[in-house]
């Protein structure tokens, strides 16, 4: 458990601290579709934390696809790109915990799966950045979540020792991430939490982000 009170705050981006799961919806299917595919199988539990790289390179095996991952995966985020400043937003809660947690001194990180235009380029257009310390995207490590080097390198920027930070996550792959680098991790499930499986090390369940401001002052 994190010493009080918490000195480090770990956010996910997709489906935590943005609310934008509807725009990569959008975005995978216009993909899909442009590459003659139905769908990618194995419902978004399986790919939610996932490296767009490796998300691509098993879309390409499986379909036995000409394109590069490379390719593959530029063409998508250049779908994403175009619906994502427009339509995402901010999950409930976000803009009060990041500003708790810039009043408090918490060293604040986005630790996400996706491309770093992608992050920054929200937290710009969303007025955000400067209360945001850093940011570890796909384009910093060799191995993406569940393993834990995202939340270790995360760790390593902030100078801080597991038990004194608290990670965010939205899926099973993130929270696997986060608590096998040894930090208390809570789960964003603003619609419940019915379908997420039994993960050792989650703290507990969130509807909105503002409900940890108590765990930076605890």
């Amino acid at each position: 458990m994190p010493q009080t009170p918490a000195r480090g705050l770990f956010l996910d981006l997709d489906g935590t601290l943005a609310d934008s799961m509807r725009v990569m919806t959008a975005a995978t299917d216009r993909f899909l579709k442009d590459l003659g595919l139905r769908r990618m199988g194995g419902g978004p539990h399986r790919w939610a934390g996932r490296t767009p790289y490796d998300i691509m390179g098993a879309l390409k095996e499986h379909n036995k696809l000409e394109h590069s991952v490379d390719e593959l995966v530029e063409r998508y985020y250049q779908l994403v790109d175009q619906a994502y400043m427009a339509q995402a937003t901010v999950m409930p809660g976000g803009r009060r915990l990041l500003a708790a947690a810039s009043q408090r001194g918490v060293f604040t990180a986005v630790v996400t799966s996706t491309l770093r235009s992608v992050a920054e380029g929200f937290l710009i257009h969303q007025g955000l950045n400067d209360l945001v310390d850093a940011v570890v995207t796909v384009e910093d490590i060799t191995r993406g979540k569940p393993d834990p080097e995202p939340y270790l390198l995360a760790l390593e920027i902030s100078g801080l020792g597991a038990g004194e930070a608290l990670a965010v996550e939205d899926a099973p792959m993130g929270a696997r991430s986060a608590t096998g680098a040894g930090l208390t991790t809570w789960i964003m499930a603003p619609k419940g939490v019915e379908n997420f499986p039994e993960i050792a090390g989650v703290a507990g369940f969130i509807q909105s982000l503002d409900q940890l401001i108590p765990r930076l002052d605890a």
